[in-house]
């Protein structure tokens, strides 16, 4: 399924913005064109969105994984993951900075843990399916080091200006994962270049 905003005719735009300064002067004009350029920019963004299925990914969750792409106005485009849990739009994951995998975790099935290395594998791995066509992970899961603590797994994938990349999993005494997260500055060694 695919979902767009109707866009308008530059004309249209341009000549509502022409009346609009023609019919009002001074003080007034300043009011009005913020809401003039906020309309356009909203005209302007398409929006469209599908369903999204891997099966490392389907075998994990039970909600409906939706790729977005947001087309903005003059060109570029913003990719990202969305779902949809007891009627509340999440986002999921979008490419190329780190930050909580929060709202992932709550995607899971209630009975899910992390009682094993291979486990917790299987988030890496649904996690590493959501990227564009163009921004495909650096490192396959096979290649990515396992540090297994006390409450706590760390999945390292590279490094950043010295500082060890990846993920962090965190769970509680039950097993059950409480924190997901993808960092630049995870607390162990970074990972070795091969060879």
């Amino acid at each position: 399924m695919t979902l767009s905003t109707p866009t308008a005719a530059p004309g249209t735009i341009l000549g509502s913005l022409a009346l609009s300064l023609a019919l009002a002067g001074g003080p007034a004009v300043a009011q009005k064109e913020p809401a003039l350029i906020r309309q356009h920019v909203l005209e302007q963004v398409s929006v469209s969105s599908e369903p999204f299925h891997e099966p490392a990914l389907d075998e994990l969750i039970e909600p409906t994984m939706w790729r977005v792409a947001i087309e903005q106005y003059g060109g570029g485009q913003s990719m990202l993951f969305m779902a949809v849990d007891d009627g509340e739009v999440l986002r999921i994951h979008r490419h190329g900075t780190p930050e909580s995998r929060e709202n992932f975790i709550r995607l899971l099935p209630d009975d899910f843990r992390v009682g094993s290395e291979a486990e917790a594998r299987r988030m890496i791995a649904a996690v590493l399916t959501l990227h564009s066509e163009f921004s495909e992970p650096e490192v396959p899961l096979e290649e990515i080091r396992v540090e297994a603590r006390d409450g706590e797994y760390l999945f390292v994938d590279g490094d950043r200006f010295g500082e060890a990349t990846g993920y962090r999993i965190t769970y509680d005494a039950e097993q059950r994962p409480t924190g997901f997260e993808y960092s630049w500055e995870l607390d162990t060694e970074p990972l070795e270049e091969a060879g």
